[in-house]
């Protein structure tokens, strides 16, 4: 999927500007931002950066870069994304 023209712009005029300042927060935002480029046009609300946060605190910093690269093989960013952190999630 491709980047929107306006949506470098759009991150731009945040109300509140991104702080990032480690290696983690800036994985963490490169997921926001591909999550929300896909909802782009759909009836999902972007999501926030402390959602995504919350979903992945349990993940090492070296699965968080092999998680990103499953996502991007998949068809879906977002269905990958979230379809792995399920099936982490309800092993019974």
């Amino acid at each position: 999927m491709d980047i929107p023209k306006n949506y470098l712009d759009a991150l731009k005029k945040r109300s509140r500007p991104l702080r990032i300042t480690s290696e983690r927060q800036e994985c963490i935002q490169r997921f926001v931002d591909k999550i929300n480029l896909e909802r782009v046009g759909t009836k999902f609300r972007p999501v926030i950066w402390k959602q995504i946060n919350g979903l992945v605190a349990h993940v090492k910093m070296g699965d968080l870069y092999w998680l990103f690269k499953e996502c991007e093989r998949g068809d879906s960013f977002s269905k990958k994304f979230f379809g792995i952190l399920k099936s982490a999630r309800v092993k019974k």
